[in-house]
């Protein structure tokens, strides 16, 4: 047998201060319409050092694929520090982006920051000693344990993305 939804009745005051009563189904969802992808770049460019707020799952992911198509584009065509200029470009806002991401979904910002500082400071504080093992073809045990942080944090980010907004 089927369940019916049920309705819920909200109380809302109009400026005139009567009370009015209204009914509405009640949803799960929240009631933020998708972005399109040129809104969603713009939101990209315009909500540069924007640590604050929320990010819709359609923003976020519209944005990640912005940053990862022009990083391969310049990789792929320019190369070189040019290439290392515009990744450096485009960190901060797609940082901005995750933090507003796991606020949306309702995941603490904190399972978002501290993963990542250490994704970025690890190899600046082993990249010597790493570069040098790698050009003997070595390969150590911090490295393998490096790549599997580094792999189940992309894994952490990915189902963050995909979670519905809490809100």
């Amino acid at each position: 047998m089927p369940v019916a939804k049920t309705k819920k009745t909200t109380t809302r005051r109009t400026t005139t201060r009567r009370v009015v009563s209204k009914t509405e189904p009640v949803t799960m969802r929240a009631n933020r319409p998708m972005i399109d992808p040129i809104m969603a770049i713009k939101n990209f460019w315009t909500r540069y050092f924007d640590f604050m707020g929320r990010s819709t799952r359609s923003e976020f992911w519209f944005g990640v694929l912005f940053a990862i198509i022009v990083n391969m584009l310049f990789a792929r065509f320019v190369g070189g520090i040019v290439s290392t200029v515009v990744s450096a470009v485009l960190f901060i806002p797609l940082m901005a982006l995750t933090v507003r991401r796991f606020r949306d979904a309702g995941i603490s910002v904190w399972w978002y920051l501290i993963p990542a500082l250490l994704v970025y400071l690890i190899p600046i504080v082993r990249g010597a000693a790493w570069y040098r093992m790698l050009s003997l073809n070595y390969v150590s045990s911090g490295m393998w344990m490096y790549s599997l942080f580094f792999l189940a944090f992309g894994v952490f980010i990915l189902v963050v993305g995909c979670m519905p907004s809490k809100r």
